[in-house]
């Protein structure tokens, strides 16, 4: 047997190990503070907040390994190692207490997925994970106590496991995963200490080779694709924002303009957040205006913002409407200047079990949305949410027209599904026809992250998407009638393109966040699971659809970071990566800048973007995917990109 790795914490700090348990990782690329050596804590939950999970600390004169807490809802996980298959792993582990939940993990693939030795409330468990489901293989009842350490044995060996904690023994078969990482996890305060792993040498160099393998493939498709250039840095000196940014032609001169958004918090967390500085730079890094005072404190966002950049009176030249102080502005794209504007809708009392949001009189905004409600033929109408519970519907020059109350979830989508002249609006889980009332409502629960609506699968039926938080994702058709579900963790966005190239009709992806964070999912257009894999955990992305090559095979940004970031393709191989070149990768964003069709992709953090572009022409013709507009933008909205 040989020995493949050791860990006795000595590379780590003693103290808290590091974590994050803010919604910023949602769609911001966040460096934690503090070294995590070998391990990364893959699961995370916002009911965490107020003390970390795990902690190194020493006992008799050596570290141990602590979760030195309590946890209700979701599962503290330490995970280290690579993609072993057999192996057997030594390791000793002290209760804390005998009334809780915790144990070893192996064969991990994802935090969802995985085997582990578990004890829990006087027994001991060989246990599957799938999802929500737990399968127990075998079982036996333990008499422990908390003052003492049980060395631990864990043999795998193909189908076949046992494993011993003191005088206990267990043995199981089951063939759910063939290989995976190592690592702990539980819910109440347990101590382990160090932990080795062994392999029998031939099994060891089968499993290097296979790794090799896996990344030789990986760099051949790599070389394949053009790769980053940078093209501009722009600084933004004290105006710089987090994932809150807009994409228009201001000045009219035939090319995108930025505009960055800053914003004070209130009340209660993000859901009464208003604007207090808004920026219009262009390309070259020139301010154009600035409306409100910039602080770069306020850059960070975990929230949408109420601003789009949209021809709203359809004379030729953009305007920028957002809502602050309580009112909806609209001002000139060019300079600012206001043009005209009114108060934002009276709140509304509070109904259900919802996160009430009338501590206010009238709302501060939460998103804006752009359809055709009136049928002219053109995106003129607006819709104004608050953060959950309420949509109001405006003409373009700000008169009211109707207003729902409901499970509003973050951000609508709108399309003429019944084909006379007017949109209808998938809004949470319900639709609603042009002039507001309700055509249908599904009871599902949680808030909807994210909505989509289109004819995905190239046929004459409408599809509606819906990533619904922790309920996963559904797929129902323009009736209201659920065609599938998936319950695979709390999804968060819905990104639909053609990721398995021309002819191979489009996919959809999504990924994960709050619990099990960082598990990127690939469906066919009918729902179908194609293959999952978790690769950013703990960590979520804007998982945007990239036209990178224009050859109409569509890549998803992750971030962009220089090591764990870049972009994928639809087998999950990173084929394009970012150089190690200084640049900041808070957010990340793709647009057409330079008009060739193809993406640059913008990288920045409070201080300053850096855009790059392919580092070689693209092929003539070029695949130029059609796209939600520009003044449709959200944190939360589906991703689409289509074949024109």
């Amino acid at each position: 047997m040989k020995r493949v790795w050791y860990e006795d914490y000595s590379s780590l700090k003693v103290g808290a190990f590091p974590q994050d348990y803010s919604p910023l990782g949602e769609y911001h690329w966040l460096e934690l503070e503090g070294e995590t050596g070998r391990w990364k804590a893959t699961t995370v939950h916002h009911s965490w907040r107020g003390n970390p999970s795990w902690i190194v600390t020493t006992e008799d004169g050596r570290r141990v390994l602590e979760l030195a807490t309590v946890r209700q809802r979701a599962v503290p996980m330490l995970i280290t190692g690579e993609d072993w298959d057999d192996l057997t792993l030594n390791t000793k582990l002290r209760l804390l207490t005998t009334r809780g939940e915790f144990g070893v993990v192996f064969r991990y693939t994802t935090s969802r997925h995985y085997y582990a030795l578990w004890y829990s409330y006087g027994c001991l468990k060989l246990i599957a994970r799938c999802d929500g489901g737990i399968k127990t293989l075998a079982q036996v009842e333990v008499d422990f106590d908390c003052d003492q350490y049980y060395d631990v044995k864990l043999i795998a060996k193909g189908t076949r496991f046992e494993a011993c904690v003191g005088r206990y023994r267990l043995e199981a078969v089951d063939s759910s995963y063939q290989r995976g990482k190592v690592g702990f996890a539980g819910t109440h305060p347990v101590r382990f200490g160090p932990l080795e792993v062994w392999m029998e040498p031939q099994v060891w160099q089968a499993c290097r080779q296979r790794q090799e393998a896996e990344s030789e493939r990986e760099r051949k498709k790599r070389d394949a694709y053009p790769q980053p250039r940078l093209w501009k840095v722009i600084d933004t000196p004290g105006f710089g924002a987090g994932k809150s940014i807009r994409f228009g032609d201001l000045n009219g001169d035939g090319r995108k303009e930025i505009l960055l958004a800053q914003n004070i918090r209130r009340m209660r967390g993000d859901n009464f957040s208003e604007i207090s500085c808004l920026t219009a730079i262009d390309l070259d890094g020139n301010v154009l205006w600035q409306f409100g005072e910039p602080n770069p404190d306020n850059a960070l966002v975990t929230n949408d913002l109420p601003v789009q950049i949209h021809d709203l009176d359809q004379d030729g030249r953009q305007e920028v409407i957002f809502c602050k102080d309580f009112r909806i502005h609209v001002v000139d794209g060019a300079t600012g200047k206001l043009q005209y504007q009114s108060s934002t809708p009276m709140a509304p009392a509070h109904q259900g079990s919802r996160m009430p949001e009338d501590q206010y009189d009238r709302i501060c905004g939460d998103s804006l949305y752009f359809c055709d409600l009136s049928g002219a033929g053109r995106d003129q109408d607006i819709l104004i949410k608050d953060r959950y519970n309420n949509v109001w519907a405006y003409t373009w020059d700000l008169k009211p027209i109707w207003h729902h109350q409901g499970n509003c979830g973050h951000y609508p989508m709108a399309c003429d599904i019944d084909q006379d002249g007017k949109d209808e609006i998938l809004i949470g889980y319900t639709l609603l026809d042009h002039d507001g009332s309700v055509l249908w409502s599904l009871e599902i629960g949680d808030h909807a992250d994210g909505v989509a609506v289109g004819k995905f699968s190239g046929g004459l039926e409408w599809q509606l998407i819906i990533a619904a938080s922790d309920e996963g994702m559904y797929w129902v058709d323009q009736s209201g009638r659920i065609l599938k579900h998936w319950n695979i963790g709390h999804s968060q966005t819905a990104t639909i393109a053609q990721f398995a190239g021309a002819g191979q009709g489009l996919q959809v992806a999504t990924v994960t966040f709050w619990g099990n964070p960082g598990i990127i999912i690939l469906f066919d257009a009918e729902g179908n699971l194609l293959r999952r894999k978790e690769l950013i955990a703990p960590r979520g992305t804007a998982l945007s659809p990239v036209n990178w090559d224009g050859s109409g095979k569509e890549l998803l940004l992750i971030s962009g970071h220089h090591s764990e970031g870049g972009m994928i393709d639809s087998d999950f191989d990173r084929v394009v990566v970012f150089p190690d070149d200084g640049h900041p990768f808070l957010c990340c964003e793709p647009a057409d800048l330079t008009g060739d069709a193809r993406d640059e992709i913008l990288l920045w953090d409070q201080h300053s973007i850096w855009i790059y572009t392919q580092d070689r022409p693209g092929p003539q013709p070029c695949y130029r995917p059609l796209r939600q507009p520009d003044y449709n933008m959200s944190n939360y909205r589906a991703q689409i990109s289509l074949p024109r």
